[in-house]
């Protein structure tokens, strides 16, 4: 591969690092606090090994879509196999639970780019383009949601924080398509091997946002999308209903919006304590459940998102590391063939 997309950590990235970690600590101790621990112990009662079984699925169903959406929209990049889109998803869940540095985006990009044999930039310009898309949708929904529910006062504003960071998210695409040929004429003129590099990987990364998906590549980005937010959207109805919690339609469909919301925050591994403050606030408001209800119905939650696939996502790891077998290299699609995958 031809550029690296690792980056070399330094003091300031340890920093940001222990940073996430003690707010992560802090953030879970202050709504375990909160909790009555008798209670939070009989509420997690609910969660029985049967009980967990369909939110695993739903949860599996969520990392097969995610992994048909991104394979759509590498399709005017490269045709790759789905296998290597899903081992690449899990690798980057799994970095997204255990480490603080949100380097997940970057680790699901080099195992693809290893396993395809495809520039590492220009695969980390398709997961940017698929962020992008990811939060297109929540942020669509979340806005209706504001505008057309009885929503309180913190999750409007939410609504429209999210709406306004879309809003820059794309301003910044297209002004990096848009300016990458004088960017890269200034990055040369300035010299040195450094800036070359640079240079070299803006160049591709602006191709992996330039991958629009054409044709029917279309309709799988769109399948891929539904699959996740259905999956997502069942995963909280049937935690809902396990926890014996009657509530109104709008609290799972919130509480689906809440897990992308809560994992935007960088540096915090996993969004612990943010996931479960986000939760917690979501069924306490609107459900009116108790801190310690809330608490465990947000914690056994986030276990089940967290637990299996990090594991799963560890194993492919690994496996990765071991293999040292490249798929056979293959050339990029040209513009008039990706029409239809």
């Amino acid at each position: 591969m031809s550029d690296a997309v690792l980056p070399k950590l330094s003091r300031k990235h340890l920093l940001q690092a222990l940073l996430g970690v003690v707010l992560a600590l802090a953030l879970l101790s202050f709504f375990l606090n909160r909790a009555e621990p008798t209670r939070l112990i009989r509420s997690f009662a609910s969660l029985t090994l049967s009980a967990a079984v369909p939110a695993l699925l739903c949860e599996l169903c969520v990392q097969l879509s995610k992994a048909l959406k991104w394979q759509a929209i590498l399709h005017r990049v490269a045709k790759v196999r789905y296998s290597s889109a899903l081992s690449a998803v899990l690798v980057g869940a799994a970095s997204t639970h255990l480490l603080p540095l949100r380097l997940d985006e970057v680790l699901r990009a080099a195992v693809l780019a290893r396993r395809e044999d495809i520039a590492p930039g220009t695969v980390l310009g398709t997961v940017a383009l698929d962020r992008i898309v990811e939060l297109a949708v929540a942020g669509t929904i979340l806005v209706g949601a504001a505008l057309l529910l009885d929503l309180p006062d913190w999750m409007v504003t939410a609504a429209w924080g999210l709406g306004a960071v879309l809003l820059l998210a794309l301003l910044g695409s297209i002004s990096l398509v848009r300016g990458e040929a004088r960017l890269r004429q200034w990055l040369t003129a300035s010299g040195g091997t450094r800036t070359a590099w640079l240079s070299r990987g803006l160049s591709s990364v602006a191709k992996g946002l330039k991958s629009l998906p054409h044709g029917r590549s279309v309709l799988l980005v769109m399948l891929g999308t539904a699959g996740e937010w259905i999956a997502t959207l069942l995963f909280y109805l049937w935690m809902l209903h396990v926890f014996s919690v009657s509530c109104g339609g709008e609290v799972p469909l919130i509480m689906s919006i809440g897990n992308s919301v809560a994992y935007m925050v960088p540096n915090v591994p996993g969004a612990l304590g943010m996931y479960e403050g986000v939760q917690s606030g979501i069924l306490e408001t609107l459900a009116g459940l108790d801190p310690s209800a809330a608490l465990a119905l947000a914690l056994s939650a986030h276990a089940i998102l967290m637990i299996p696939v990090t594991i799963a996502g560890l194993a492919v790891g690994i496996w990765e590391l071991r293999s040292h077998r490249p798929h056979q290299p293959k050339s990029a699609v040209p513009p008039s063939a990706a029409e239809s995958p």
